[in-house]
C-alpha cells in the first residue's frame, strides 16, 4: 500500500466519527468472512452455523406465500386510467406521442442508454416476432462489444474491464422500459392494445429471470442496481396490474422475483458505516418500495417498517440543512430526489407514510434544485453527473431539472416548491393521475425565483433579469465520492445561452485517466496555481477526493446594481509557499465580472481558465465603445488601471457576436484559446473551447475578467 493510501485512511480517520469507523470495520469483516467461507467450503457453506442472522431468516410457517386479499397497494388507482389517459392526450399530446414511440422502440430492442438509442437485441438479426425482442443483458451497449461473463458470481464481476463501462450494462438491467410499456397501456385505445403492452411487461420480466439467474453476472454485481431494478418493476406494475393477461401465475413469478431481489439486497446492503452514499440510500428505497407494494411477501413488513425507519433516518442524514445532497453533486441530487419521492409514494400506498421530518427533508431537496435552476430549466454541473433517473416517466436531458420542483410540489403538496409561472410537468399526471394535476393547478406558487445562497453546499446563485451565475466553493461531501476540484468555479448564462460551464463527467471506469482529468482543477472555470490540484487525488481511487481545500462562500450581497458573491479556498496552502485563492463574482443583466485574488508569498505559475461551450471563439481587439461599456458596468475597484484593449475574446453564437471577454492583471499574462470538449450528460461529448490566462507572477496578485453581452439571445 502506498504512502498516499495511508494518507487517505488517515483522512478518513480524522473526518469520520469513531463509532462509524468501528461499524465499517465490523461490516467489512463480517462480509469478508461470510463470503470467504462460502467460496472455500462450497456446499458445506449451507451448514446452519453459516446461515444469515436470525433476523434475516423467515420462519418455516411463514414461507408459504400469502394471497393478497382486497385492494392491492398501488401508487396509482387503476380506476383512474380512462380519465387520466384522456387528460394526457388533451393536455400533453406531444409527450404522449413520444412515450408511444419510445415504447415501440423498446419493444423492438432499441433502448435509450444515457439519452441515446442503442440496439440492445440479444440476436442482432431478430425482428419483432413475439411480445418483445429479447435484450442482451451481458453486453456493454457502449463498450465496443465488450461482454460480461454470465457464469461469474455478481459480486466477483470486474467493474473495470478495459474499454467497457459497467454503468451502461446496468442501465439496460434496470428494466426502465417497463415504465414505457405501462404508460403505453394506459394510452392505448382498445383492450387488445392494452393487453399487448401488458404482455410486453410480462415478457420482459420472464426474459430477465431466464437470462440473469439470481446472483450471477453483471446485473447482480451491485446491490444498488438490484434494488433499482426492483424499484422500477414494483412501481411500474401499477399500470398493468388490472389487465386480464396478468394472471395468478405471472403474479406468483413477479413476487418471487421481487423476493429474490430484496433478499439479495439485504445480504449485500451497501452500509459501510464510514462512507454511506447514494448506493446505500437506493438499497433502502428498493426494500421499502417492494415491502410497501407487495405485502404478500414473507419479509414485506420488515422491508417496509424496519428498513423504512432506516431509510427515513438516512434521508435526513443525506440532506443538508440547505436542502442539498451531501455528496456535493447536482446530478446525484436529482437522482436521490426522485428515488426518495418514489419511496414516499409507495410508503403512503402501503399504509406507513414517512415521518414528517423525512418528508420535510425530501421537500428541501426539491426546493434547492429550484434555487439552482438556470433560466432554461437546466442545473449547473457541480460534481459528477451520470444521467441516472429515479422516475423516468418522461425522457429528459441529463441537466434538465425544470420539472423537478413542480413534481415535488404536486406530490408533497408544498406551495413553496411551485415557482411562479411553472407549468405542470407530465410526470405529475403519471404519478398522481388527473386529481394530482388538478391539485397542482390550484396550488399557490410561493417558490423563490431570486438569488440564493446554499451555504452547506457552498453555492451562490446570482440572478439579474435573464442573467444567471453560479459560484461554487463548498465541501467535497461524503469523502469526495462524486466531488470535483471545482472550488471558486463558475457557470454563467444569459437567457438560453450558456457562456461558462463545467467540463462534465463523460464516463467513469472506461477511462480512468480521463475520469481524473475531468474532475481536476484544470477542467473548471477557476484559477490553478503551479499546476497543483485543489484537493489531491488518491491513486487508484476514482471515487475518492479528500477535502483539504476548506472552500466556502464568504458572503453574498447586492451592491450598486450588481448581484455579488465571494468565495475562497485554501487548497494551495500545502505548496512550499502557500497560496489562498479568493474570487469575487458580480452579475448585471448583460454583464458579469470576476476578481481573482491570490494571497501568499513567492513566485508562482498561475492559470486562470474559462470553459466556453462554443467553438466560434477568437481573440480580437476591444473597441473604444466596448471598453467604455465595460468600464461603466464594472463594479467599483475592478481593474483600476483599465482592461487590456488589445486582447479580448469574442464568443459567437449561431454565427453572430454574442459576448466579449476582457482581462486585466497586476502581472503580465499570455492569452490562449484552445480546443477542448464538454460533457452535458453521461457518455456525451460536445466540442468547446478553453480560454486561459497564463503567467508567472509574484503573489499577492489580482486578475480581473469582464464579460459583456454584445447581442440578445
Amino acid at each position: 500500500m502506498s504512502s498516499i493510501d495511508f494518507g487517505y485512511f488517515a483522512y478518513l480517520a480524522s473526518n469520520v466519527p469513531p463509532l462509524d469507523l468501528a461499524r465499517a470495520v465490523a461490516v467489512r469483516a463480517r462480509r469478508a468472512l461470510r463470503g470467504g467461507i462460502r467460496q472455500v467450503l462450497g456446499p458445506v457453506a449451507r451448514h446452519p452455523a453459516l446461515r444469515p442472522p436470525f433476523f434475516m431468516q423467515v420462519p418455516p410457517e411463514q414461507k408459504r406465500r400469502r394471497e393478497l386479499r382486497g385492494r392491492r397497494p398501488s401508487i396509482l388507482e387503476a380506476s383512474l386510467r380512462e380519465v387520466t389517459a384522456r387528460m394526457l392526450h388533451e393536455r400533453f399530446p406531444e409527450a404522449c406521442r413520444f412515450t408511444l414511440r419510445e415504447a415501440e422502440a423498446c419493444r423492438r430492442g432499441e433502448v435509450p442508454v444515457f439519452g441515446k438509442w442503442k440496439d440492445c437485441r440479444k440476436h442482432a438479426l431478430q425482428t419483432v416476432g413475439g411480445d418483445i425482442v429479447p435484450l442482451d443483458y451481458d453486453l456493454d451497449p457502449i463498450g465496443h462489444g465488450v461482454r460480461y461473463d454470465p457464469t461469474i458470481p455478481g459480486m466477483r464481476v470486474d467493474h473495470f474491464v478495459t474499454g467497457a463501462d459497467v454503468k451502461a450494462a446496468w442501465e439496460i438491467g434496470r428494466l426502465q422500459q417497463l415504465w414505457r410499456y405501462g404508460q403505453a397501456r394506459w394510452l392505448a385505445g382498445t383492450a387488445t392494445e392494452r393487453s399487448a403492452w401488458a404482455r410486453a411487461y410480462i415478457a420482459t420480466i420472464r426474459q430477465f429471470r431466464a437470462d440473469c439467474p439470481v446472483g450471477m453476472g453483471v446485473q447482480w454485481s451491485s446491490a444498488m442496481e438490484v434494488a433499482s431494478r426492483a424499484f422500477h418493476v414494483a412501481l411500474a406494475f401499477a399500470y398493468v396490474q388490472d389487465d386480464p393477461v396478468v394472471d395468478a401465475t405471472f403474479v406468483a413469478e413477479l413476487v418471487e422475483m421481487l423476493d429474490e431481489h430484496c433478499s439479495y439486497v439485504e445480504e449485500h446492503l451497501e452500509e459501510t458505516g464510514a462512507v454511506r452514499t447514494n448506493h446505500y440510500a437506493a438499497d433502502l428505497v428498493g426494500l421499502v418500495v417492494v415491502g410497501s407494494l407487495f405485502p404478500e411477501l414473507p419479509r414485506a413488513r420488515i422491508w417496509r417498517d424496519v428498513y423504512g425507519r432506516k431509510l427515513w433516518d438516512e434521508v435526513q442524514r443525506q440532506v443538508r440543512r440547505d436542502g442539498t445532497h451531501f455528496e456535493s453533486s447536482t446530478g446525484y441530487q436529482r437522482l436521490t430526489a426522485e428515488l426518495f419521492l418514489g419511496a414516499v409514494l409507495a410508503a403512503r400506498a402501503g399504509g406507513m407514510p414517512p415521518p414528517r421530518e423525512a418528508e420535510v427533508a425530501v421537500a428541501s431537496l426539491f426546493r434547492s434544485i429550484g434555487q439552482l435552476l438556470k433560466p432554461t430549466g437546466r442545473i449547473p454541473q457541480i460534481g459528477d453527473l451520470d444521467s441516472s433517473r429515479g422516475l423516468p416517466l418522461m425522457a429528459r436531458a441529463a441537466l434538465d431539472c425544470g420539472y423537478v420542483p413542480a413534481l415535488g410540489a404536486a406530490v408533497l403538496v408544498d406551495p413553496t416548491l411551485k415557482q411562479p409561472g411553472a407549468p405542470c410537468p407530465v410526470e405529475v399526471a403519471w404519478l398522481l393521475g388527473t386529481p394530482g394535476v388538478e391539485r397542482f393547478d390550484w396550488l399557490p406558487a410561493r417558490g423563490s425565483v431570486g438569488s440564493a445562497l446554499l451555504p452547506d453546499a457552498g453555492a451562490a446563485v446570482l440572478r439579474r433579469g435573464e442573467a444567471y451565475l453560479c459560484l461554487t466553493a463548498g465541501p467535497n461531501g461524503a469523502c469526495g465520492t462524486h466531488a470535483h476540484n471545482d472550488k471558486n468555479s463558475v457557470e454563467l448564462s444569459f437567457a438560453d445561452v450558456d457562456l461558462l460551464v463545467d467540463r462534465g463527467t463523460f464516463v467513469y471506469a472506461r477511462d480512468p485517466a480521463d475520469r481524473d482529468r475531468r474532475r481536476s482543477t484544470a477542467a473548471h472555470s477557476t484559477v490553478q496555481v503551479d499546476g497543483a490540484e485543489q484537493n489531491r487525488f488518491v491513486p487508484g481511487r476514482l471515487f475518492a477526493l479528500p477535502d483539504i481545500s476548506r472552500a466556502r462562500i464568504r458572503w453574498m450581497d447586492r451592491r450598486n446594481g450588481h448581484e455579488m458573491a465571494s468565495g475562497e479556498h485554501f487548497g494551495y496552502q500545502r505548496l512550499a509557499q502557500g497560496v489562498v485563492h479568493r474570487r469575487l463574482a458580480a452579475l448585471a443583466e448583460r454583464f458579469a465580472a470576476f476578481q481573482d485574488e491570490l494571497f501568499g508569498d513567492g513566485a508562482h505559475v498561475v492559470d486562470a481558465r474559462w470553459i466556453i461551450p462554443h467553438t466560434d471563439v477568437g481573440v480580437r481587439a476591444i473597441t473604444r465603445d466596448e471598453l467604455r461599456r465595460i468600464q461603466s458596468e464594472a463594479p467599483a475597484g475592478f481593474a483600476p488601471d483599465g482592461f487590456d484593449a488589445s486582447r479580448g475574446v469574442e464568443v459567437r453564437v449561431d454565427g453572430k457576436p454574442f459576448a466579449l471577454f476582457a482581462f486585466a492583471s497586476t502581472s503580465s499574462f499570455e492569452l490562449l484559446v484552445e480546443e477542448t470538449d464538454v460533457s452535458p450528460g453521461y457518455a456525451e461529448l460536445a466540442p468547446a473551447r478553453v480560454v486561459t490566462l497564463r503567467g508567472a507572477a509574484e503573489v499577492p496578485m489580482r486578475i480581473w475578467t469582464a464579460v459583456l453581452v454584445l447581442a440578445r439571445s
